[in-house]
């Protein structure tokens, strides 16, 4: 009989809300750093990440875990398999995340903002891209269509230096570039903007749908009231611009969305 019962209860642990067994146990929370950081030492990622999942596991009264990925490709599998409770990713992977249950509870303060760049004058042949999925690479081929620019070969790369290296070097004669370096780049002279991309929201925190909103709405606060010092600390290992959080799950990521699907991803 007593068998009976602790067999019944097995079956029913599954369907315990997260809240019921987070008590004893912990968060994770999936971080890629974006293209820019992709190679960043484990040591100096973990120590950089620990204030924020330290303040995000705080929130719920459970410890915090951040788990390192270095391609889109790795953290979308992750998505896809719901393993992790929490992610913060850039826009293009929130997109994924958005449709395998996991919610906004936070973004960024600073939008995502990028600017395809070329030879002054060049007939381009050849657009440098960095990683497939990217949001400076589905951002850049969605633009380029919209502009009726399809004769053009892509590249794709596994960095913004790599992208810019292509075209010095001549291998492209034009490429995809977060804002900042963009500026850079046509500051030196011998470039100049082709065309900006299109402003959407950038790096995002994501948590499961098996989170209660309460859980999530407590997520996101904890995320908005990060000290300066813990954003200091995060902004060392993300290569988007980090200045503070918003809660902001309205954020429309639907031309991201679509930038994914006609790219062909």
């Amino acid at each position: 009989m007593q068998r009976r019962h602790f067999l019944a209860g097995l079956i029913l642990l599954p369907a315990l809300p997260f809240a019921a067994h987070a008590a004893n146990a912990e968060l994770q929370i999936g971080i890629y750093p974006g293209t820019g950081k992709a190679d960043i030492f484990t040591g100096d990622f973990h120590s950089w990440v620990a204030p924020f999942a330290q303040v995000l596991g705080a929130a719920l009264g459970v410890k915090c875990t951040p788990v390192l990925f270095r391609s889109i490709r790795h953290v979308t599998r992750s998505l896809e398999s719901g393993r992790l409770d929490l992610y913060f990713v850039p826009p293009s992977v929130a997109v994924s995340a958005l449709d395998n249950k996991y919610s906004p509870v936070a973004r960024v303060r600073d939008q995502a903002t990028g600017v395809l760049v070329r030879r002054k004058g060049a007939d381009v042949t050849t657009v440098a891209l960095t990683e497939k999925e990217s949001w400076l690479d589905v951002m850049a081929r969605y633009t380029l269509k919209r502009n009726k620019q399809t004769t053009a070969k892509f590249m794709n790369l596994k960095t913004q230096e790599e992208v810019v290296l292509a075209m010095q070097r001549d291998y492209a004669q034009a490429g995809s570039l977060r804002t900042k370096l963009a500026d850079e780049l046509v500051g030196k002279g011998g470039y100049e903007v082709w065309y900006p991309l299109p402003t959407t929201p950038d790096f995002t925190l994501m948590a499961s749908d098996d989170l209660s909103v309460a859980e999530q709405d407590k997520l996101g606060a904890a995320a908005v009231a990060l000290s300066p010092n813990v954003i200091q600390s995060l902004q060392k290992a993300i290569h988007s611009k980090v200045t503070g959080f918003a809660v902001d799950k309205q954020a429309d990521y639907k031309m991201i969305k679509q930038a994914i699907l006609e790219a062909g991803y």
